[in-house]
C-alpha cells in the first residue's frame, strides 16, 4: 500500500515536471525521466505484493483495505502538492471511513 502511494506521488511529479505532448517521442521521454520511471518501478513492486496479500487474506477483506489509500493520497496531495480539499472530498473520505469500518465490522 506504501509503495502504491509511493508510485502515484513519483508519477504526479514526473509528469508536473514534463512537457508530456500527444506523440511518440514525448512519451517515451516522459516515461523514461526518474520520477515517472521509477514511480512505475514502485508500483510495480506494489502490486507484486499484492499478489502475496491476496495468497494469504480474502479479496472482500484485502481490497476494501485498499481504499484506505485514497485517504492517505488526499492527505499527502493536501500537505505536499498544495491542492484543495473541498467539502465533497471531505464528505467523500468520510464515507470511504466509515465504509471501510463497516466492512471490517
Amino acid at each position: 500500500m506504501i509503495l502504491a502511494i509511493v508510485g502515484q506521488f513519483l508519477l504526479k511529479k514526473g509528469i508536473l515536471l514534463s512537457n508530456l505532448a500527444p506523440n511518440l517521442g514525448s512519451l517515451i521521454k516522459t516515461v523514461f525521466s526518474p520520477f515517472v520511471f521509477f514511480g512505475f518501478i514502485a508500483y510495480g513492486v506494489s502490486a507484486i505484493i499484492w499478489l502475496f496479500v491476496l495468497q494469504k487474506f480474502p479479496l472482500s477483506t484485502a481490497y476494501p483495505a485498499l481504499s484506505l489509500t485514497y485517504l492517505v493520497i488526499v492527505a499527502l496531495s493536501v500537505i505536499f502538492l498544495k491542492e484543495p480539499v473541498t467539502p465533497f472530498k471531505l464528505v467523500g473520505i468520510l464515507l470511504i471511513i466509515l465504509g471501510v469500518y463497516f466492512l471490517f465490522k
